[in-house]
């Protein structure tokens, strides 16, 4: 007769079922057995954890404080306030750490007790190191040497040292019972578990030959995922390498726009002298066309001088300034400052609405504002005094400046390339100029991590509109700039 295979299906069943009972059953009282003397031993263990975080603060105070008495003696020594540092941090962080001290042996009366001998004994050596150093200051040599003599610094640090061997022993102590309880509580613990990791193995053996299937599923896709974050890193490495290198040649260029603009100075300012001596000594030899070329002559190498030191400003930022919270009314009023005399002859009506504060960079903003305002108040329509609007809104992380004018406006083909450098519009619309101070504001800005843009019809003015920040992403932004 033929076995019936659904009867010896579910016997299988039936006994894997009361294997894995059994075993969920023995593990369930093996973990309550070992939750009582669990508990136990976590007390003991934040018991021992608190005594030695009061050994540790212990010795960090005798540091704290013979760093003190070292950077003390140094500047006595030296008058060098360089070696007043470790004082100087000591002094600032010792009450905080016999405050710490104090919480560790809360319960324990006689060891607050000796922690309170200890401030007072800590108090007297900064009291002592306090004196010594106000008179190096005073330069009283003698009060100096007298204080020196009387030993008191010397003695405070003995007393200091005393109470903090005699808080050390009796936390010693406690920890050697405290780690005898312990032991005895692992030795019960350590057989309870062995108990439970046999049950759990069985338990593990019959749940594992269940879902190696899948195990092995998770494993390739594992294996999948390695090999995509490997070309992850990859393509990261080459893309910070990429960075690295294009700063690295922004670098050069600045350095290069900054050398060849220092070295054009010379050439110019020779071509400059011979101008004048023609003019004096040669000025009356001249008909009207001579004059007339020798002052074309004199206007342009002014022009290449102005040109010269836009590009000596544009390159020159690269040189430290610390970013410092703002409000944005300082650098708007400290450009009308400097442009106080145009504002005044072109009779301009400038309005001023909230500014919001940022994290930026002060002289930097200044000069920002300063070449708006001054395009603002160059490009105004010929018998109209200009206008000029200046409002800001600020949002969670943003803020918006916009700085509007009534002027000659610019056209749409034009707007794009106002901010490349050394770039003007044509004579028709835009007065001369060297076309470097919008490409200068833009740089400003991408140095703030923040964008500029335009807008604008002719005849109906411009609306510039710099969107910027509300705080710095230090890590991306160091600015270096010289005003």
């Amino acid at each position: 007769m033929p076995p019936d295979h659904s009867l010896t299906g579910s016997h299988k069943s039936y006994r894997l079922f009361r294997v894995v009972f059994v075993g969920l059953t023995l593990l369930t009282v093996i973990v309550l057995a070992s939750v009582i003397p669990e508990v136990t031993a976590i007390e003991v263990r934040k018991k021992m954890n608190n005594a030695l975080e009061l050994e540790q603060d212990l010795s960090q105070l005798l540091t704290l404080t013979q760093d003190a008495e070292s950077g003390q003696r140094g500047y006595l020594l030296t008058h060098d306030l360089t070696y007043l540092y470790p004082y100087l941090s000591a002094r600032e962080n010792y009450d905080t750490l016999l405050q710490q001290i104090s919480r560790e042996v809360s319960r324990d009366s006689v060891q607050l007790r000796r922690v309170a001998w200890v401030r007072k004994a800590t108090e007297v050596k900064f009291n002592e190191l306090d004196s010594a150093i106000t008179l190096v200051r005073r330069g009283d040599t003698t009060a100096l040497i007298q204080l020196l003599e009387t030993n008191m610094g010397l003695q405070a640090m003995d007393r200091i040292r005393y109470y903090v061997d005699l808080l050390r022993e009796a936390e010693i102590r406690d920890i050697r019972i405290r780690q005898a309880q312990l032991a005895q509580l692992s030795t019960v613990t350590t057989v309870l578990r062995f108990l439970g990791v046999v049950g759990l193995a069985f338990v593990f053996y019959y749940i594992y030959s269940q879902v190696r299937p899948l195990f092995d599923t998770i494993t390739s896709s594992n294996e999948r995922l390695k090999q995509e974050n490997i070309e992850r890193r990859r393509v990261e490495g080459q893309n910070r390498e990429l960075i690295e290198n294009l700063n690295a040649k922004n670098q050069e260029l600045d350095q290069f726009a900054y050398i060849a603009s220092h070295d054009l100075r010379e050439p110019l300012r020779t071509v400059s002298n011979y101008i004048e001596v023609i003019s004096e000594d040669y000025g009356n030899r001249l008909d009207g066309d001579g004059k007339e070329y020798l002052e074309t002559i004199h206007r342009a190498t002014d022009r290449m001088r102005g040109l010269i030191d836009s590009l000596l400003l544009y390159s020159r930022i690269g040189q430290s300034e610390t970013p410092t919270h703002i409000g944005l009314i300082q650098p708007v009023r400290e450009a009308l400052e400097n442009l106080a005399l145009r504002v005044e002859e072109s009779a301009a009506r400038i309005t001023i609405g909230d500014l919001p504060t940022v994290e930026g960079y002060p002289v930097a903003l200044r000069q920002l504002f300063q070449n708006l305002l001054a395009n603002a108040l160059k490009f105004h329509l010929p018998g109209k005094p200009p206008r000029i609007e200046i409002h800001g809104k600020k949002t969670d992380t943003q803020v918006q400046i916009t700085i509007k004018d009534y002027g000659m406006g610019i056209k749409k083909s034009d707007q794009e390339k106002i901010f490349q450098l050394f770039t003007r519009l044509d004579s028709s619309q835009m007065q001369e100029g060297q076309g470097i101070g919008l490409a200068f504001c833009q740089k400003i800005v991408h140095l703030h991590q923040g964008t500029i843009a335009v807008e604008s019809e002719p005849e109906l003015g411009c609306t510039f509109t710099v969107t910027l920040p509300s705080s710095l992403t230090h890590e991306e932004a160091r600015v270096h700039y010289v005003g």
